[in-house]
This record gives structure tokens, C-alpha cells and sequence, in this order.
């Protein structure tokens, strides 16, 4: 079926070029495309890399294509694992050869801020996005590579704050009951989104080294949401920390 398909046949029927190569890829859990396509060339333009980018059409529509010193990046702006899972198996088709997500999660550890930052341990998630690319998985566990998490948190200006655990990946936001939260937060879990079970378990089927890095937007355990007063009030810092988590992931996917 679909997954048979060689790298040739993938890039004619998403109408590519069969010279077509990606060197590196990095997905924002969200939904907004022009505004953080808006936000990475902010990005790239602060930090001084020429770069010449398009937006891509058609079934890669969520795709920014960044092309820096004659190599192309792709950065998609996706919101949960399902289109994740087939921009990311097209990207490691083409070559891809680190894989960073980045965006935003729901705090469960008690001890942590909002704007906190977490670089993900593992993640676990039963979706069947990252199961089919890792059906030998009996925990749903999912990893990143150590070594470029590393990478990715040497990067991170001192004096953000940064977790390291595990979380869990949920694709229904608005099921999601304060029981859940609970619950999530007593197994140990720092941290719930959407994208990076996805992301890991994908990456490690193509054996392309992966990471993640999400801030705490709505700190769940504390009993804050997206959109209440207190999540309002913090929405300057977050923007700046995304900023940081931006030009962190771009770093890390260059060198």
C-alpha cells in the first residue's frame, strides 16, 4: 500500500521534482500558518541567515520551505499527528536529516511555571500516527535522540527555565477533564501536546535523529487555561520565549 511507495513515486504525487532533497525539518504545533511563517523569518532575519523561502501548495499548503546555503528545510505549522505523520514520513522520504518539534503544552508538574520550558525524556502516546511506524512498541513510549536534545538545550539562553521528563501526547484538547490532568500529573508527566509522539516514533522509523522542545502555555495543574486572565496577562512572555525556542531550533537544525 501507501507506505510501499519509493521516494520517486512520493515526490510525483505531491508534484515535486525527482531531484527534490530536504536536509532538515521542523514542525510548530499550531494551527495559524501565516502567522508563524511570519514568525520564523522574523526569526531568521534577526538572527542574519540569508535565506529565500516560499510557501508550498496544494497538499504541502502547512509547508514553508526554507532554503538556506543550497539547502532546503521544511517548516510546518500542524496542529496534532495526523498530518505530522504524513509531511514528516514525505521529509525523511526526502532526506531529512534531523527532525524538531516545537510549540506549546499543557503543564501537569506541579512544581513548574508557565513559560517553562520542556525538552521531552519520552513521549507517550497510543495514536495510531506514531503506533504504525513503531508497532513492536508495547509501552508507547516514544524517544527523542539524546544527543540532539542536548544540542537543542545548549541553545536555550540560562535564564529560561528548563524540565526534562516525560509527557504524554492527546489529540482531543477539548475532552480533556481535570481528572485527566490529575491523573497525567500522578503517573509523572510534565507535560501534555499533541505532535511529538508522532514526531519521535516517525523519525525513529526512518532512523533520523529527533527532538522536541515545548513551552508551558496553559498550566493545567494550577487550574489555568487558554484564555482565562491569568493566561491573558502572560501572553508578552510567551512570546518571547517562543522566540527563544525559534532561534534554539533553527540553530540546532543548521549545525
Amino acid at each position: 500500500m501507501y507506505k510501499s511507495l519509493s521516494d520517486d513515486e512520493l515526490k510525483k504525487l505531491v508534484g515535486l521534482p525527482l531531484k527534490y532533497k530536504v536536509k532538515g525539518f521542523i514542525c510548530m504545533g499550531a494551527w495559524d500558518d501565516e502567522k508563524y511563517f511570519d514568525a520564523i523569518k522574523l526569526i531568521l532575519n534577526k538572527i542574519g541567515i540569508k535565506y529565500a523561502c516560499r510557501k508550498m501548495d496544494n497538499f504541502l499548503s502547512h509547508v514553508l520551505e526554507i532554503c538556506i546555503d543550497g539547502n532546503t528545510y521544511w517548516f510546518a505549522v500542524l496542529y496534532g499527528g495526523t498530518m505530522l505523520s504524513e509531511y514528516l514520513h514525505l521529509a525523511c522520504s526526502f532526506g531529512s536529516e534531523k527532525n524538531i518539534n516545537i510549540g506549546s503544552c499543557g503543564g501537569l508538574y506541579p512544581e513548574m511555571n508557565s513559560t517553562d520550558l520542556i525538552i521531552p525524556t519520552w513521549s507517550f502516546g497510543r495514536e495510531s500516527s506514531a503506533f504504525i511506524y513503531d508497532k513492536e512498541n508495547k509501552d508507547f513510549r516514544y524517544y527523542p535522540d539524546d544527543m540532539l536534545s542536548n544540542k537543542l538545550e545548549s541553545k536555550i539562553d540560562k535564564k529560561y527555565k528548563i524540565w526534562k521528563g516525560p509527557i504524554v501526547t492527546c489529540h482531543a484538547m477539548l475532552g480533556e477533564t481535570f481528572e485527566d490532568v490529575k491523573l497525567w500529573s500522578k503517573e509523572g508527566y510534565y507535560g501534555v501536546e499533541m505532535e511529538t509522539s508522532t514526531l519521535f516514533a516517525v523519525s525513529k522509523h526512518f532512523n533520523v535523529p529527533s527532538t522536541a522542545i515545548v513551552y508551558v502555555a496553559d498550566n493545567l495543574i494550577k487550574g489555568q487555561i487558554v484564555g482565562d486572565e491569568s493566561h491573558e496577562k502572560q501572553k508578552g512572555h510567551r512570546e518571547e520565549v517562543k522566540e527563544e525556542i525559534y532561534k534554539a531550533a533553527i540553530q540546532t537544525l543548521l549545525e
